[in-house]
Parts: C-alpha cells; sequence; structure tokens
C-alpha cells in the first residue's frame, strides 16, 4: 500500500544516510538544511543534523512516489469501475399494449406511469385489467414493470366513456315481465347452427360478451371435450344486438315513439378455447364447463351493444340473480304454440341457492354439485330451462351501477321449473385466471 511504501522508503533512507553522514561536518548549503538545523539549535550534533536532512530528502521523494503510486491506484480503481459499469446488463426494452413508442424495463418503485394506474388493476373491465397484467416484465417476483421512456404515461389506459361494462342505457327501464325490454342485457349472445338438411341458421346456445373479441359459454354448447374429439355441429355464427330472431330491425313501441335497435352483428368464431377440465359424458355432470369463443372485434359500444362486468374475486351472489337468453319458453304457447327456444329475448329473476343446499337435493338424483357451481331458482314455472345453456346468469350492483356475470347456465332437471330443484351454473368467480390467461393469449 502507498502507506507501507512511504514506511520502507523512511527506513532505507535513514539507515544509508546516517552511515554516510556520521563523520562530515560540512554545513548544509540547501533550505532543507537550513530548517533541519534551526532544529539542530535545541540539541544534537551535525551528523544528527545530516541524518534529519537526509530523513527529511528521502521522505519527501518517498512521499512523492507514493502520491504517484496513489494517482496509479486512484485511476486504475477507476478505469476498473469503468469496466465493471459496461458489463452491467442494459436496461430491457419491451412493448406496451397499445402503444407505439417502446418502453423499459425498470422496477416497480421507479415508474412514475405505474403508480399511477396501479389502481386501476381492480376495475372491472376486462380491458383496463389486462393491460395491467400485461405491463410486467417476466414474473412478476421479478419485480419490473414495462414503463414509458422519458417520463411519459401510458396511453391505453386513456378509456373512453363508452368501454364501460355492465352498464345498459337507461337503468329506469328495467321493468319485471318475462319479456326483456329492446336494449336490456346488451351483453347477451345467440350462437347459431347451420341445420344440415335446409342450411338455414338455428338458435342453439346463449352466451355473453365480456369484452369486444371474446363471447362467454358453456363448453357442452361446443364439444362433448377439451381434447376436440367428438365434436358437435360447429357454431357458424356468433351474433349480438339481437332482440326478435324473427324481425329485422328489432322495433319496440315505447309510448307514442318507436324504438329500433341497431343492425344485428354477427361474427365467425376464430377461435374456440374449452376449459381443459371439462369432460362430458364420463360423469353425471358437467364440471368446468366454461368456453370462449374468440370473434372478429365488434363494432364500437352503444345502448344495443356492451360487454358485461367479470365478477370481482371477493364478489358474492346476491339474494336475487338474473338470467337472460332465448331458451324453451311456454310464454308464447297461446300464440305461436310450444316452440324449443323463445324468438325474443326473456328473462327471469330468481332466488340464489346456496350450492350446499343445491348439493344435497342433487345428491338425490346422483347428481354431483360443488363449489364451482351457483345455484338458482327452484320455484315454480321460474328458472332457465333447454336452450339457455350458455346463457348469462347475472347481478345488479347498485354501488357501481353495473352488472356482473356471476356463472354460465349449465345443467338442470328435464322438466325446467320445478319446485324446490334450482338450475345449475357454472360459477365464474373460481375462473378468472383461466379466463383472463387465455384473452391475454389471443
Amino acid at each position: 500500500s502507498p502507506t507501507a511504501t512511504v514506511r520502507r522508503a523512511l527506513e532505507i533512507t535513514t539507515s544509508s544516510r546516517a552511515r554516510v553522514c556520521s563523520h562530515s561536518h560540512a554545513p548544509p548549503r540547501d533550505p532543507a538544511a537550513v530548517v533541519t538545523r534551526s532544529l539542530g539549535q535545541f540539541g544534537g550534533s551535525a551528523s544528527t543534523l545530516c541524518i534529519q536532512r537526509s530523513v527529511v530528502d528521502h521522505a519527501i521523494m518517498a512521499l512523492k512516489l507514493a502520491a504517484v503510486l496513489l494517482i496509479v491506484v486512484v485511476v486504475l480503481g477507476t478505469l476498473t469501475v469503468r469496466v465493471e459499469s459496461r458489463t452491467l446488463p442494459e436496461s430491457r426494452n419491451c412493448t406496451i399494449p397499445g402503444q407505439p413508442d417502446v418502453g423499459v424495463c425498470r422496477p416497480v418503485a421507479e415508474c412514475a406511469a405505474f403508480q399511477k394506474i396501479a389502481n386501476e388493476s381492480e376495475s372491472n373491465l376486462v380491458a383496463e385489467r389486462d393491460f395491467v397484467e400485461a405491463l410486467w416484465c417476466g414474473e412478476r417476483d421479478e419485480g419490473e414493470i414495462c414503463c414509458p421512456r422519458n417520463g411519459a404515461d401510458y396511453q391505453a389506459m386513456e378509456e373512453p366513456e363508452d368501454e364501460e361494462c355492465g352498464v345498459q342505457g337507461l337503468q329506469y327501464r328495467i321493468r319485471g315481465g318475462a319479456i326483456a325490454q329492446i336494449d336490456e342485457f346488451p351483453w347477451t349472445a345467440m350462437l347459431l347452427k347451420e341445420n344440415g338438411k335446409t342450411k338455414h341458421l338455428e338458435y342453439h346456445c346463449g352466451g355473453a360478451l365480456i369484452s369486444r373479441t371474446f363471447v362467454l359459454s358453456a363448453a357442452h354448447c361446443v364439444t362433448f371435450n377439451a381434447g376436440g374429439t367428438n365434436i358437435k355441429d360447429p357454431i357458424k355464427l356468433v351474433r349480438l344486438r339481437e332482440y326478435n330472431f324473427f324481425t329485422d330491425p328489432d322495433c319496440e313501441v315505447e309510448g307514442n315513439m318507436l324504438d329500433c335497435a341497431e343492425q344485428k352483428v354477427d361474427r365467425e368464431p376464430r377461435r374456440i378455447v374449452v376449459h381443459p377440465g371439462f369432460m362430458a359424458g364420463t360423469s353425471p355432470t358437467y364440471n368446468h364447463d366454461l368456453a370462449l369463443i374468440q370473434i372478429d372485434p365488434v363494432p364500437p359500444y352503444t345502448d344495443f351493444l356492451r360487454p358485461i362486468c367479470l365478477p370481482e374475486r371477493a364478489m358474492r351472489p346476491r339474494r336475487f340473480l338474473t338470467v337472460a337468453g332465448w331458451g324453451k319458453t311456454d310464454f308464447f304457447k297461446d300464440s305461436i304454440g310450444t316452440i324449443n327456444f323463445s324468438p325474443i329475448k326473456m328473462k327471469v329473476v330468481l332466488p340464489h341457492v346456496d350450492w350446499k343446499l343445491c348439493q344435497q337435493v342433487y345428491k338425490l338424483l346422483h347428481i354431483r354439485v360443488n363449489e364451482s357451481h351457483v345455484c338458482a331458482g327452484g320455484k315454480i314455472a321460474q328458472d332457465s330451462c333447454a336452450g339457455d345453456s350458455g346463457s348469462p346468469l347475472m347481478q345488479y350492483d347498485p354501488r357501481s351501477g353495473s352488472w356482473f356475470l356471476m356463472g354460465v347456465a349449465s345443467f338442470g332437471v328435464q322438466n325446467c321449473g320445478r319446485e324446490g330443484i334450482p338450475g345449475v351454473y357454472t360459477n365464474l368467480g373460481t375462473y378468472l385466471d383461466w379466463i383472463r390467461e387465455n384473452i391475454q393469449q389471443s
């Protein structure tokens, strides 16, 4: 070290110069000697003065050498730091969904833009929650987020007003009765199949729009199992903005006004994702009876077309739930006779039944019910029925003014609407991760 170098230099110069100058009495001529001599006035011989002068001379030389060594060490240290800094990994570039500029992966605490939107991760809108999830660089435990450069904010989080989920055009128009209003439940969807003989489109199952490109329905509506074998007649179209199957356009008289819906929207399925746990026909029940149907983006949202909200994790079914769809009904038997499905969108309010009580009821029928199910109904002539499979079981939240998708119609007894026997629905709250994961992969 520099200190050791100085100490060693002093030891060498002191001993050698002391031997050389021990017999010399010539007065020193340089400024250093004057200083040492003035010191010598307080005592000591000429040889002592020579030794003192030599010590000072060589000490100065040693200090100069040490200073040079220190400079070299500092320079080398600086170079070392610089070299090491170059070997550190550079910030990774990343992609921010819906934003043209490239982002950079940074720790969450260092991204001001993410701090602003962190509270939005509990939003009810699928698109917003998925946006936040898509920002993580790698796994969550790595703690890095895709952050805009130069302190900018995320552009994708600026949602227009009409992106709200679960909202109906005129809430005061929701009233009792079997027939839904023309703009009620604008997220309900029809799954249509083609008749093999007539080639006409026929109603097959219901569904619910949850984003611009995804509809939720029952797995048994689209396939027998997740492996892709024993597929039923394929779904030809997903229809939205439908009200009356036999009229186009759909209109309704409201007072002295004629209220007409916008033209129906038909989309071919681009991809159908069946829950991997669904295996129909292997047990006397449908477990994991859920399917995601991907479609081309729908038009901008209006009073006649809007997604329903997915439930929050802590949300529990309320006392009463609502089902809407085009399933089998006796409502029109006096006018058009008995038909397999209702031509007009229907609705029914059903009491929620605890799954444990529901389990006891179906146990007598040798059918298994568990926590992945939601049960509702059990009142005479009030139930979802044949053709209602895949239809949404909904809950209205007066706090937010929004409707939430609590379940998807799965199964029930053959003669629906029987006292004491509720219908069974797939519990959406237990499948949120699966739904979001598959939407993100699209």
